[in-house]
């Protein structure tokens, strides 16, 4: 029983780890300044 508790605990720790490094590449890609990357468009860039 306390196998089966270690492997859901690694388990939720990979999915965590693999959602962290996911979250700072978007951020990375973000930060660049490049607008290529930019899933939505501003509006108000738009309207300008």
């Amino acid at each position: 029983m306390l196998k089966a508790i270690r492997r859901v605990l690694a388990v939720f720790a990979f999915f965590a780890v693999l959602l962290g490094v996911l979250k700072s590449v978007i951020n990375w890609v973000s930060r660049s300044g490049d607008d290529d990357h930019e899933i939505f468009a501003d509006e108000e860039a738009d309207a300008i």
